[in-house]
């Protein structure tokens, strides 16, 4: 009998998990606007004991009145052996969210029993289906929790599992997590094993613990990288520009998206184990094939960072190609060097002394020149031209947003990518339409220079191509 592929269906999406400071709006809606797959709404450790009340009250606000959109809504509440967790539960289960509680301190399986009970009885008072609410615990913050890992990721509200090497250190009296390569020590190394194959022998997602240098993202993307090879399924992140990074290390490429979908046609029609591409492969392999798929972005495989720039084609997209919610990395990519920002700066005519002078530089925060920030506007757009617009684009209509959330220096290599915002054919003329992109420059960390919304009228693929 031919493989049903039905049965391999994996559970939603957990790339990157977000943690907001519970109560700040204003991290709330940077959250919202990231690509981060889930939010951790946070209640321990980002909250002062003193304002826990007024922000659970705010949270639980939240989960009614905030638009969510696709992302997995989590809850991380204070410790079982506190007297805060259950205010927290009261405070913020509603009808429909959170999706997802985070358990901090988890030392056995009963203290999942006992928060089971308390979530059962306001489930069903709520009518949100008894069991409906999941549980993501934390299996390493406390000594003995490791070693009881894999009964605790058996529980079955558990939809996943992670670890942390902060609580734990504090607790065994480590002086240190990290040796000099700035890889974890033995004992942190265990705890995350041990979360990993209790995860995955509960069949439950196995998430990484977050990365705290938020300064280095070529760290984060390494770790993160070596943490999908080995089998997480993703990662907590802490600061907003690690999100895009911990997204493309978890996603496939497009080779491996190609390969097994290839894979799973050809089980369609095989009874059993065959061989593919000269190996044997049977139900492990197709599974893993399905993983694959099921960590694809909306808008197709990620170009993820190897190659650290990904290719792409070199012609423009009509309009019925531009779909809303696609996503483009472009091929072009630029070193930008001193020479590029004299010339601009000069045949522009801004005299502006913090793009020309060393020496009035150096007195600035910054401590040396900045690149034009209209020269990396117009890097952006000129990157994103060969496959969005080349070709197939009538006019260049305006910008409706243009930031430089970080600045641009000599020896930066910029990168770019574009989303379809929104895509409106037009009413009086069917060859036509307008189309709303959001362009994106990011720098060689990964950190975005840049971001620019603007409309374009492009046009429809002609009848005789």
């Amino acid at each position: 009998m031919a493989l049903r592929l039905s049965s391999l269906r994996a559970a939603r999406r957990l790339r990157s998990l977000h943690f907001v400071p519970g109560g700040s709006q204003k991290f709330l809606d940077k959250a919202l606007a990231s690509r981060a797959d889930a939010l951790i709404i946070d209640l321990e450790d980002s909250v002062l004991p003193a304002e826990k009340p007024a922000a659970r009250v705010e949270v639980g606000k939240w989960m009614t009145s905030t638009q969510w959109g696709d992302k997995t809504v989590c809850v991380r509440i204070n410790p079982l052996d506190t007297n805060l967790w259950e205010d927290d539960v009261e405070a913020t289960l509603k009808a429909d969210k959170p999706d997802m509680l985070v358990v901090p301190k988890v030392s056995s399986r009963g203290d999942l029993d006992r928060l089971d009970v308390k979530l059962s009885a306001m489930e069903q008072r709520l009518g949100r289906g008894v069991g409906s609410t999941t549980l993501l615990p934390i299996v390493s913050e406390v000594p003995e929790a490791p070693l009881r890992a894999s009964d605790i990721a058996q529980h079955p509200r558990v939809e996943a599992v992670t670890w942390g090497a902060e609580d734990l250190s504090a607790e065994l009296g480590a002086k240190k997590r990290r040796d000099g390569q700035g890889e974890y020590l033995e004992v942190f190394q265990l705890c995350r094993s041990l979360t990993l194959l209790a995860a995955k022998g509960a069949k439950k997602q196995a998430i990484d613990t977050v990365f705290t240098n938020l300064k280095d993202l070529q760290g984060l993307r390494a770790e993160s990288e070596k943490s999908a090879d080995t089998g997480f399924d993703g990662k907590l992140t802490i600061h907003p520009d690690q999100i895009d990074v911990v997204n493309a290390a978890f996603a496939p490429t497009s080779e491996e998206v190609a390969e097994a979908q290839a894979l799973l046609e050809a089980a369609k029609t095989q009874p059993g184990a065959f061989r593919f591409k000269g190996q044997m492969v049977d139900i492990p392999h197709f599974k893993q094939a399905q993983r694959i798929l099921d960590k694809m972005d909306d808008a197709g495989p990620s170009a993820s960072s190897k190659p650290a720039w990904p290719e792409g084609p070199i012609h423009g997209k009509w309009l019925e190609e531009l779909t809303e919610g696609m996503v483009i990395r472009h091929a072009l990519t630029r070193t930008v060097s001193e020479t590029d920002n004299l010339l601009f700066t000069t045949m522009t005519l801004n005299p502006a002394r913090l793009h020309l002078d060393y020496e009035s530089a150096k007195a600035t925060m910054f401590g040396k020149p900045l690149v034009n920030s209209m020269f990396t506007v117009a890097l952006l757009v000129g990157m994103s031209v060969l496959e969005t617009t080349h070709g197939t684009t009538i006019a260049n209509l305006g910008f409706d947003q243009v930031v430089f959330p970080r600045p641009v220096f000599y020896g930066d290599t910029l990168r770019a990518e574009t989303e379809v915002i929104k895509n409106r054919p037009s009413s009086s003329d069917p060859s036509r339409g307008i189309v709303t992109f959001e362009h994106r420059a990011f720098n060689q960390n990964g950190q975005i220079v840049c971001k620019a919304v603007r409309n374009a009228m492009m046009r429809k693929r002609p009848s005789k191509l």
